[in-house]
């Protein structure tokens, strides 16, 4: 039966709620934060962003992380392709946050590179990196460990000079810098000032003057960290 027109219940506008119009609005937040969190995951991973701590250049030409007055200061003699050392790498940036961020931290790196001629390769390109700024030194450093697993290959001329350009650097300077061999008697000279200090493998480092040997795990190094810093 049809019903008269005159009886019909007038049909519900369609229209969007409040609620509707809340979910909309939070996922178009979720997906804008998920999207920096990613996009800051992939600066993080090409060597990208500015660092949340000081970085700079010692007199003498090494880079350093950290600030200068720090409390604790840790110079640490390294090869690039000593695998404790990347081990050691990774534990001290895993401490960077709570250390060298809180100011009470300073890192300053010395080339030891003794194990092949890779290693010396390898020193000359990170000074040729650290001509560009002390940002640009460690975030080779950090890709040049990053790319161990790939063998000796990693280390060739031609991947030395690559990451370069992979960290976005001046690769005309960084080329002219590395072909020319002008950083070989600092890599020598960096070598010899540690043999001075006794250093025979690496990593060795100083912590206020303590001589250390070895990488060690992140609770033992926090531990130290911490029983220096009650001194």
């Amino acid at each position: 039966m049809t019903i008269p027109r005159s009886q019909r219940r007038p049909a519900r506008q369609k229209g969007v709620s409040t609620a509707q119009i809340l979910l909309v609005v939070g996922a178009a937040v979720v997906a804008a934060a998920l999207l920096i969190f990613l996009s800051s995951g992939r600066l993080r991973q090409a060597g990208g962003g500015t660092p949340a701590y000081p970085t700079g250049v010692t007199q003498d030409g090494h880079a350093y992380k950290g600030l200068p007055d720090a409390p604790l200061k840790l110079i640490l003699y390294s090869d690039f392709l000593c695998g404790h050392c990347a081990e050691f790498a990774t534990v001290l940036d895993n401490l960077v946050p709570d250390y060298v961020e809180t100011g009470r931290l300073q890192v300053t790196y010395y080339n030891f590179a003794f194990l092949t001629p890779e290693s010396v390769q390898a020193a000359k390109g990170s000074l040729c990196a650290l001509d560009q700024g002390a940002v640009a030194f460690w975030r080779y450093h950090d890709l040049l460990y990053a790319n161990r697993d790939s063998g000796m290959v990693a280390y060739s001329k031609s991947r030395l000079k690559g990451y370069a350009g992979e960290l976005g650097l001046d690769s005309v300077a960084f080329n002219r810098c590395f072909d020319t061999n002008a950083k070989a008697a600092q890599v020598q000279a960096d070598l010899d000032a540690g043999r001075q200090q006794g250093v025979e493998g690496t990593p060795t480092w100083f912590l206020n003057g303590q001589r250390e040997v070895g990488s060690k795990s992140e609770s033992d190094l926090r531990q130290l960290f911490d029983d220096m810093l009650k001194k």
